[in-house]
């Protein structure tokens, strides 16, 4: 085979890692039956070594493309057959693959009588099926309007699902101009007779409910307010059947959302009375799930529910407060008494929910009427965790009261010193105004926390803004890291939780975290000096992300590297082998040709008690 690089991504056991064995073996089967038709080399995307595009005939014509893109070692694919619409890699991509390595040079399918014989036949198969089809279409249309009725009764009687269509199908007909018998359809289509609906019945309920968006959909152009109505009664009934339905596919919800944006456009067209607020925050208290945004809902509701929501937000949250002063200094129940500190948590959970939603309404009240002040007044008399300290200072700063954002935030930091989203908005403040020692103290504590790359970086940065000489600064930090590696005791370290490893006793000094700052710094040489240096660990994402940068001409120092991430990933490895056998493809990429016959005896030989690893070895 050709020495392109890439070929080794078309080869047998990279498309069989890639579709599957009983998909692989179809594949070859059409490469080899002259299916592919007038395939032509397409212009390149972004990070694309070579592609091909053809109709491949099959049971009907299916389009397709291969791609072999300039950094993976499996081939990719588009087809719009129904196996590739699923996520898979198809036989059709197979046969393009197979074809693709042909014309670039590489070893090509033979041509197969008996595999042009068998796809010519399922071919003509299809063909069949469709004259059938269209024959039973004509067959239908000749038949009497009273036996095609009879017949569809009978089969709606048997299915429930279809006498649910039948019904939407009436209602549509005679409900066309008639809200009140359309209210009435509403009811029954959403009408479940089941206690609770499993995943499956919520499915099915979904489905059915679905068939009132295209009945009421007409009336926004009709009647905007009565379309209003129509859907607040559709969904005060599912939400019922909601709050005793398994959804977790989310079929039942992506109704009520469709539920909700017609009723948003109605709201849009024709704005409703003031009065309208409380059958909002009716629909709001029915709704199991929350689907309501407050926000956009009164964006559109118009400017007479706005004045009243303003007004039902400041009223309530004022009788809130006066019905619940403040208790910084709550009792616990007695001892031995399970049952009442259950209730008194669910109480205070109630409380709390029922204050956030109170205090959330009468600031957004407050928002959109413009009166800055007044929110931070409120949000800073009644500042109840965290969340809400950070609230009032990005409140502050969207609004340019930074002066005020750095005088909250420092309490805040008091308060809640080790909240990492509070020293995050803490540093935000002091690089905007300019307090650069602070700065670089903080970042340096975040850094001694979590010395990932990110914080390296930002320390590094940080020490430049506060005037120090960014080369001895940052020889600092590998001094320290080194002084860490010495320090630590063989075992869990910091460097593998930084790393989400295992631990692992070893006297070997970790070296990963270094070797990460020279990677991000792009320092190969000294990256590669240090993680090659024997007795030294490093973790092997690091080393397989080092060996992939350096250039085919150090294709010597490469291997060694990718070896280490070898031998490490198979002895934990079990079948189908998929990342070790992608592995030995890279090392064979870099390797000589007497190089990768030596090494495929010595992989046959260690790991032949590893079947499924030995036959997935390149030939």
């Amino acid at each position: 085979m050709s020495s392109h690089p890439w070929l080794a991504a078309l080869s047998d056991s990279a498309l069989l890692t890639q579709a599957g064995p009983s998909v692989f073996a179809r594949g070859q089967t059409y490469a080899s039956s002259g299916t592919i038709r007038n395939p032509t080399i397409p212009p390149l995307k972004p990070d694309e070594a070579i592609a091909l595009e053809a109709v491949v005939q099959g049971t009907k014509p299916y389009h397709t493309r291969v791609w072999v893109d300039v950094h993976d070692v499996l081939p990719s694919g588009d087809c719009d057959c129904p196996h590739a619409d699923d996520g898979y890699f198809c036989k059709h991509q197979v046969a393009m693959a197979l074809t693709l390595r042909s014309i670039m040079g590489g070893e090509a399918p033979n041509p197969d009588p008996a595999a042009i014989k068998k796809v010519a036949a399922a071919a003509k198969r299809a063909e069949t099926q469709a004259k059938n089809r269209e024959a039973l279409r004509q067959f239908l249309r000749q038949q009497s309007a009273e036996a095609l009725a009879e017949r569809l009764w009978q089969w709606a009687e048997d299915d429930r699902h279809r006498m649910a269509e039948l019904k939407s199908w009436h209602t549509q007909s005679n409900a066309e101009h008639n809200p009140k018998a359309l209210k009435s359809a509403i009811s029954d289509i959403l009408r479940s007779t089941k206690g609770f609906l499993d995943r499956r019945d919520s499915d099915l309920y979904a489905h059915q409910a679905r068939q009132l968006i295209p009945m009421l959909a007409p009336w926004l152009q009709q009647d905007p307010a009565q379309l209003r109505e129509l859907c607040e009664h559709a969904l005060l009934r599912m939400f019922k059947v909601a709050e005793h339905s398994d959804d977790s596919d989310g079929s039942i919800g992506d109704v009520m959302i469709e539920l909700l944006d017609l009723l948003l456009n109605a709201l849009r067209a024709s704005p409703p009375p003031a009065s309208w607020l409380d059958r909002w925050f009716a629909l709001q208290a029915a709704d199991p799930w929350g689907l309501w945004g407050e926000e956009e809902v009164l964006a559109v509701a118009g400017p007479a529910v706005q004045a009243r929501y303003a007004e039902r937000a400041a009223a309530d949250w004022r009788q809130w407060l006066q019905t619940h002063p403040p208790q910084p200094d709550v009792a616990l129940p007695a001892k031995g008494r399970k049952p009442a500190l259950s209730a008194w948590s669910a109480s205070l959970d109630r409380i709390d929910w029922e204050r956030r939603k109170l205090r959330r309404r009468y600031l957004d009240s407050l928002n959109q009427q413009g009166d800055v002040q007044a929110a931070i007044d409120v949000m800073r008399a009644h500042l109840a965790d965290a969340t809400e300290h950070i609230e009032l200072v990005q409140f502050c700063e969207a609004h340019e009261r930074y002066r005020e954002a750095m005088q909250y935030v420092q309490a805040a930091r008091q308060r809640y010193p080790e909240d990492g989203r509070i020293a995050d908005a803490l540093l935000r403040c002091y690089e905007r105004d300019g307090w650069d020692d602070e700065a670089l103290a903080l970042r340096s504590q975040q850094f001694e926390a979590c010395p990932d790359v990110a914080h390296f970086q930002a320390l590094l940065k940080a020490a430049r803004q506060a005037g120090q000489d960014e080369d001895r600064y940052k020889a600092s930090l590998f001094d320290w890291a080194r002084q860490q590696e010495q320090a630590r005791a063989p075992g869990f370290t910091f460097v593998d939780r930084l790393f989400h490893l295992p631990g692992q006793a070893s006297a070997q000094p970790d070296v990963s975290l270094r070797v990460s700052w020279l990677l991000a710094d792009q320092q190969l040489d000294a990256a590669l000096a240090l993680a090659g240096t024997p007795g030294h660990r490093c973790d092997p994402r690091l080393l397989l992300q080092l060996a992939r940068r350096l250039p085919p001409d150090l294709n010597a120092d490469a291997i060694p590297l990718l070896l280490r991430v070898f031998n490490g990933a198979i002895q934990t490895a079990k079948s189908p082998y998929h990342e070790p056998l992608a592995l030995v493809r890279e090392v064979l990429s870099r390797m000589t040709s007497a190089q990768r016959a030596d090494w495929l005896l010595e992989l046959r030989t260690v790991h032949k008690a590893k079947r499924n690893f030995v036959a997935g070895l390149p030939d």
